[in-house]
């Protein structure tokens, strides 16, 4: 990838929309708006120093930013700055019925179906999950998130990628149906199973985004949008494949 590529990854980790990222590079660095539209055009690359700041205001590596070398985060930048805290669980693993709970463990549905049938409700999607996982129940109370409210699902295709790679799990709280620009949401759209962003837009429409920048942005009308059930929002995510 290109400089460019890494920095329209990196605003769409920190959920900087590409109409106005010129503008809010430009306030970032102290540039102007015309040499930070060069940056994101590919026609120029800023100076270590800008890079730096970019790098900390969107939460990835200098190095990586600058070079494309090692990994966008590590793990401390990670706990520090992702929008989506990617908390620390410590163990956690599949188990079946018959293995008994730890007191301070809870067991949580875990789902990998991707083609749901159009109209299905969440509740029935927690039925047909095949596997549970361990969380402890003190790490769900440090994220805020109630044991009643939480599901984890898979992660299919190269869409949310190099956030989510293919077949990565995600964490998510179902009371958290309400949109807040630039989240991550797992949703219902057309039969799918899809975790993506979500960008509210006028006349109740609504913008689905991917992490991967050669997936190009969908903006629904606000007949359209309702076809989209927001299922839960995104609190945690596993990239251990």
């Amino acid at each position: 990838m290109s400089f460019s590529d890494r920095l329209l990854i990196a605003l769409q980790k920190a959920g900087i929309q590409r109409h106005g990222a010129g503008a809010w590079l430009a306030k970032q660095t102290g540039t102007t708006v015309k040499a930070a539209n060069k940056w994101l055009n590919g026609e120029s690359q800023p100076r270590r120093e800008k890079v730096q700041v970019i790098s900390k205001a969107t939460g990835v590596r200098t190095e990586w930013l600058e070079y494309g070398t090692g990994e966008m985060q590590t793990t401390q930048t990670q706990e520090d700055n992702n929008q989506d805290k990617h908390l620390n669980l410590g163990h956690i693993d599949a188990w079946d019925s018959d293995t008994p709970l730890n007191p301070n463990e809870v067991e949580i549905p875990f789902f990998s179906e991707i083609e749901l049938s159009a109209g299905n409700g969440f509740n029935n999607v927690l039925d047909i999950a095949t596997q549970k996982l361990r969380f402890n129940v003190s790490t769900l109370n440090k994220a805020g998130v109630s044991s009643e409210t939480v599901a984890c699902c898979k992660v299919n295709g190269d869409s949310m990628e190099p956030i989510l790679p293919n077949g990565s799990t995600v964490g998510l709280d179902t009371s958290q149906i309400k949109i807040q620009d630039g989240k991550m949401y797992a949703i219902e759209h057309g039969g799918m199973l899809r975790v993506k962003y979500l960008y509210r837009l006028p006349f109740n429409g609504l913008r689905i985004r991917s992490a991967n920048p050669d997936h190009q942005d969908e903006e629904l009308s606000g007949e359209s949008a309702l076809d989209v059930r927001v299922i839960g929002r995104v609190f945690w995510y596993s990239v251990l494949l």
